[in-house]
């Protein structure tokens, strides 16, 4: 006789102990006794997974800057898409993931841009931009625990120890990204984001994203990715992300290495729909754009970066060469008129 506990929604572990004892019961009695047991190892072995989900997110947003109070964690609907964002700006690195619910697996897409970080003589960066893409697949029971958990880390309220006396402030040169985007028909669940410096001055404000990304990098490590050729789909997803974070990212502090990233990235993983976003880019005055570029005035480097990014969509080159040393005001030029005749071409 089989029966099927996987809809408890307990860890894995804690079902093999009661799947046993549930059999060990059913031989030593009736099937109502052996209910009545297991229905009172569920109850505990429910509040034994909760207290341990909550000592690890505890043990995540642990520090002596802000005190942590932890609510009642939502239950997130069934086949809602998680978005997982993180980077480093001194390394050049910066990472996507994307969870996919499907009938019985989740698909997990994993994008990670890499650039040479080395100096360079020329007038711009090198163009030198790739992006390895891999795909795995995830049990439904382990995304449904790792929802569970940023559940919980979403009820967080962190408040800021008031301190007496001189305030000393830790710093680091550490700047990174983090962010966590949950939804589900169209509807927002989870939305944490923050990029900045490392230090003790913000850390109420960037633990949260963090340990949401911690979460999930732990519930991915062990999964076999390999190697994948994006789809349609993907690539219109990409896009649908690069509009949509590129619209809250574009006039933040501390986000200019993100930004960039981005330019760059969609160029390689995105489609034509991203080409709008890319082309208000490129539209304005460089010297307007906000894009700065380790405290100094250099935001054309978007404009830079955009132009590189239209070319590998269009799959036509109007740039100069050698492109690093381009003349990004008359290139630009020559790019609006190459949008502007495959505007034309898809239109007739």
């Amino acid at each position: 006789m089989r029966y099927d506990l996987g809809y408890l929604g307990l860890e894995e572990k804690t079902l093999q102990l009661l799947k046993g004892l549930f059999g060990l019961s059913l031989h030593m009695g009736n099937l109502v006794r052996a209910l009545i047991v297991c229905t009172a190892l569920i109850i505990a072995c429910s509040l034994v997974d909760a207290k341990a989900a909550n000592g690890q997110i505890k043990k995540l947003l642990k520090d002596d800057t802000y005190t942590v109070t932890l609510g009642a964690a939502t239950n997130y609907p069934e086949g809602a898409e998680l978005e997982i964002g993180d980077g480093y700006g001194h390394a050049g690195m910066l990472n996507w993931m994307w969870f996919r619910p499907r009938t019985d697996v989740v698909d997990v897409l994993s994008l990670q841009i890499q650039e040479e970080m080395k100096p360079y003589s020329s007038k711009w960066p090198p163009d030198t931009a790739q992006v390895v893409v891999k795909h795995a697949e995830m049990g439904a029971d382990a995304y449904s625990a790792l929802l569970r958990d940023l559940a919980i880390v979403e009820t967080a309220r962190l408040k800021p120890v008031e301190r007496k006396g001189p305030i000393s402030i830790r710093f680091s040169s550490n700047d990174f990204w983090v962010q966590a985007y949950l939804t589900k028909n169209k509807k927002t669940l989870i939305d944490l984001d923050w990029a900045g410096y490392e230090n003790s001055g913000n850390e109420v404000d960037y633990a949260k994203p963090r340990a949401a990304v911690r979460l999930a990098q732990g519930a991915v490590r062990r999964l076999n990715f390999k190697e994948h050729l994006l789809t349609p789909e993907e690539r219109t997803w990409a896009s649908a992300k690069f509009v949509r974070d590129w619209s809250k990212f574009k006039d933040r502090e501390f986000y200019w290495w993100v930004r960039e990233e981005y330019i760059s990235m969609i160029g390689i993983i995105g489609d034509a729909t991203a080409l709008p976003t890319l082309q208000h880019i490129l539209g304005g005055n460089p010297k307007d754009i906000v894009c700065d570029y380790a405290g100094f005035r250099t935001k054309d480097r978007c404009v830079y970066l955009a132009i590189n990014a239209i070319t590998r969509l269009v799959k036509k080159d109007v740039r100069d060469m050698p492109v690093e040393e381009m003349d990004i005001e008359k290139v630009r030029q020559r790019v609006f008129d190459l949008l502007m005749q495959k505007h034309l071409e898809t239109n007739n």
